[in-house]
């Protein structure tokens, strides 16, 4: 089934089931074709952000968020969409989606190395913080009966001085 009927199915099968949506699907300022430059336009948005966060130039997103959008896009009446085609950006249902032993092998393979990548950068990332803490607890502290003014600011006391006293032990 193509995206298009899919999503027009959902809108219509939403608005007799809601009256209050059905007023709203019924708006002459929207249309199917805007609809669906709108997801298309979002989805391209999320995109982005994946590849800005090193993530893949790939978002499969679920039905139920493609449909979340277009009812968004009829029901935002402040939703202006750009006349821009996204031809970059490809929607497709995902009870029509068949993929090839071949597509089915690469996407496994990719989604393997990206998850490989992720564990290897999680360890590294927990191997700095441990040599981080390790490093902080080799700091060498050398004990002082004397406490260290420069670090207190306070002023050394200056203590009554008391005769020597010694003792002859060989009396």
């Amino acid at each position: 089934m193509e995206i298009r009927q899919a999503i027009s199915m959902y809108l219509t099968a939403k608005a007799y089931k809601d009256e209050g949506f059905m007023e709203i699907y019924g708006n002459p300022k929207k249309n199917l074709d805007e609809c669906v430059l709108y997801i298309q336009a979002k989805m391209l948005e999320k995109v982005t952000e994946e590849q800005k966060k090193g993530g893949a130039a790939v978002v499969i997103p679920s039905d139920d968020e493609i449909f979340a959008l277009a009812v968004q896009y009829y029901v935002d009446t402040d939703i202006k969409v750009d006349g821009d085609r996204f031809d970059n950006v490809k929607l497709v249902s995902a009870a029509a989606t068949t993929f090839s032993e071949e597509e089915k092998q690469k996407m496994r393979q990719e989604a393997i190395k990206k998850y490989q990548d992720d564990v290897i950068a999680e360890m590294k990332k927990k191997d700095e913080e441990r040599r981080k803490k390790a490093a902080q607890a080799k700091k060498p502290t050398s004990p002082t009966l004397i406490p260290d003014t420069k670090e207190t600011g306070a002023e050394p006391k200056q203590e009554a001085k008391e005769p020597a006293l010694q003792m002859d032990l060989f009396q």
